[in-house]
């Protein structure tokens, strides 16, 4: 697919290039054409006119003769400025008298005019002017012309080559990162899906059983739906996140909402045997989206507690200046491996599957958090060592003002 993409795109670039050069060059040869003839025609009018040659064209470029003739079609005068016989005069006079036009090109092997006869008070002058450089001067214009069409082939064939890798590769890789996606997603959903429908055939086969006898099954089913419909919640926010619509945004106290989060995280900390701690001031004010925020935080502080064992420590920090608030999630966990640091922002990607299961994730987490960072133009950074514990920093560019936020302090 995607080679035919390229060729179809150098195609279209080449036949571009050549129709225009070939309309352009058509064109130059044309009014070069055009304005030959028109100097042709003024020079023979101007030497029918005085009789001579005019001051004004230069006598070694203009090869000409003209003859005097009377009513009787005899000749009475001539001029000549080219090299040709008497005989050949006359028999180019007696066939502009055969033709009976005032004007026109006559040839025969040696020589080839353009003629032009007009009346004169002693019968007619026919002007003859050499016609064979202007010739000479078309061929090299249609030779030039042609290397020049075909080195722009070549330099528009090598061109389009390099920019339709270049155009292709990303669009190459974002249909992979699709079908990876589309693969993944379909292996997450096939999961929960087995397990409901293997626990629902163990239900109605034991369908004279009661309810409360097979809760062990239908709390599996339960289970697999709650972490399906996460995990769809989870892909439709990140749909949405492609579609690049703009997320609604407002000032809110950050200061407080680290502190609501605080609040829901540290139970259950506790309960893990965790120790969280806040470090943030007061009065922090934000422009951006408060529930988004909300999300990012909660997804990060989520993973800590996930992967920090029991007697561990979660920081969670806010400091702010005057462009900018930074956030902060640290841990004393397990910590990411090195080769997985790149890639922990990737969707669907686990640096244990196994474990990532066993916790309920399926590896969109991060994924998330990173399109809630982009979508507030911020930047998110990991740094993490393993069995010492991992940070994440996230910067955020700073809006907010005194006077547009109207309780603010």
């Amino acid at each position: 697919m995607f080679r035919k993409l390229k060729i179809k795109f150098i195609l279209t670039n080449i036949v571009s290039l050549t129709t225009v050069l070939l309309i352009i060059f058509f064109g130059i040869y044309l009014s070069m054409k055009g304005f030959l003839k028109f100097q042709a025609d003024i020079i023979l009018y101007s030497i029918a006119n005085e009789e001579k040659l005019n001051s004004n064209f230069d006598s070694g470029l203009v090869r000409f003769f003209f003859i005097k003739i009377n009513t009787s079609e005899e000749i009475v005068g001539y001029l000549m400025n080219i090299n040709i016989s008497n005989e050949d005069m006359k028999a180019f006079k007696e066939k502009v008298i055969e033709r009976d036009v005032t004007h026109g090109k006559i040839a025969n092997d040696k020589f080839k005019f353009k003629f032009l006869k007009i009346p004169k008070e002693y019968g007619h002058i026919i002007v003859f002017l050499d016609y064979s450089v202007e010739e000479k001067m078309y061929k090299p214009l249609i030779v030039i012309s042609i290397y020049i069409v075909l080195l722009s082939i070549v330099l528009v064939f090598t061109t389009s080559l390099f920019l339709a890798n270049r155009a292709i590769k990303p669009i190459k890789i974002s249909w992979e990162k699709q079908t990876v996606f589309i693969a993944d997603a379909s292996h997450e959903l096939r999961t929960p899906l087995a397990v409901v429908n293997s626990n629902l055939e163990i239900v109605m086969e034991n369908e004279n059983e009661t309810i409360g006898s097979q809760k062990k099954w239908l709390d599996n089913i339960q289970n697999e739906l709650d972490r399906m419909k996460k995990l769809i919640d989870d892909l439709l926010f990140l749909a949405r996140a492609d579609s690049e619509d703009e997320m609604p945004k407002e000032y809110f106290d950050l200061s407080k909402l680290l502190h609501k989060v605080f609040n829901n995280f540290i139970l259950l900390c506790e309960k893990k045997g965790l120790k969280l701690r806040l470090d943030t001031k007061d009065n922090i004010i934000f422009y951006g989206n408060e529930f988004r925020i909300k999300q990012l935080l909660s997804i990060l502080l989520d993973n800590s507690i996930k992967y920090t064992g029991s007697g561990g420590e979660i920081e969670l920090k806010l400091k702010s200046d005057v462009s900018t608030v930074q956030l902060s999630v640290r841990d004393t966990g397990e910590g990411i491996p090195k080769e997985h640091i790149d890639k922990i922002f990737d969707r669907f990607h686990r640096v244990d599957k196994s474990r990532s299961r066993n916790h309920g994730g399926a590896g969109l987490g991060l994924a998330i958090a990173k399109c809630i960072v982009n979508e507030h133009k911020g930047t998110i950074k990991v740094i993490s060592e393993v069995s010492k514990g991992t940070e994440f920093t996230i910067s955020l560019p700073q809006k907010v003002s005194s006077k547009d936020f109207p309780y603010s302090s």
